[in-house]
C-alpha cells in the first residue's frame, strides 16, 4: 500500500474549513449561568456551559471567555479575542448595593 502524506493533509484541511462554509445557526455563542449553590455545583454548571460552546468556538477558530458579572452570575461566550483552544476568565467590578 502506498502512503501519500500530502493527500491526508489536504483532506484534513478540507474537513477543518468545511465548518466555516456552512455555519450552524443552532450552536449558541453565549450562555448565562446562575450559580447560587455551593462551589462544586458552580464549577459543574460552568464546565457544562463551556462544553456546550466548544463546537461553536472551534467552528469559528475562537476561544471561550467566562465573565463573572455578579456573585453567582456568569456569562460564558465564544470570544474573538481569546485564542482558539483557550478558555479565559474575567471579572466585572462587583458592586454591592
Amino acid at each position: 500500500m502506498f502512503y501519500n502524506p500530502h493527500e491526508s493533509e489536504a483532506s484534513a484541511a478540507l474537513l477543518q474549513t468545511s465548518g466555516d462554509l456552512f455555519p450552524s445557526p443552532a450552536l449558541p455563542l453565549s450562555l448565562e449561568v446562575i450559580t447560587l449553590e455551593e462551589p462544586q455545583s458552580r464549577d459543574e454548571k460552568l464546565n457544562h456551559a463551556i462544553r456546550r460552546l466548544i463546537p461553536a468556538a472551534l467552528q469559528r477558530r475562537q476561544g471561550i471567555l467566562v465573565i463573572q458579572r455578579d456573585y453567582g452570575k456568569y456569562t460564558v461566550r465564544v470570544d474573538h479575542e481569546v485564542p482558539c483552544g483557550t478558555t479565559r476568565e474575567s471579572r466585572e467590578s462587583l458592586v454591592r448595593r
